[in-house]
């Protein structure tokens, strides 16, 4: 089965359903959450493993748009997740641990894939 993601017959990215509005309140919930119990946190394996975080990688791709949309306005340590969704790692070497450097790197790869 192809990869919805990378599937070069795809035309751009997936377009929000009806339910988008109920999946992006729910993100903003989860993604919320999860800032504000790891907010004093400097394990990135333990920011990586808050069930919150966990329940917004287990929504897969409907999540990208608003993960990316966050990236563009915070430094939030998304690239476990996108990497976990996506299964890919735009990130170069030499640019891992610098965080505005990964989100450029994702938000680049967002650009690559059909999202805003």
């Amino acid at each position: 089965m192809p990869n919805v993601l990378t599937d070069p017959k795809r035309r751009g990215a997936p377009r929000p359903s009806r339910r988008s509005g109920s999946l992006e309140k729910r993100f903003r919930e989860l993604a919320a959450r999860w800032e504000e119990e790891t907010l004093l946190m400097s394990s990135s394996t333990e920011i990586a493993i808050h069930p919150a975080y966990r329940e917004i990688i287990s929504i897969c791709a409907p999540v990208i748009p608003y993960i990316l949309n966050d990236l563009k306005v915070s430094d939030s340590h998304w690239h476990a997740a996108l990497q976990a969704i996506t299964g890919e790692n735009p990130v170069p070497p030499e640019d891992m641990g610098r965080i505005r450097k990964m989100n450029e790197a994702w938000l680049a790869w967002g650009r690559e894939h059909g999202y805003q």
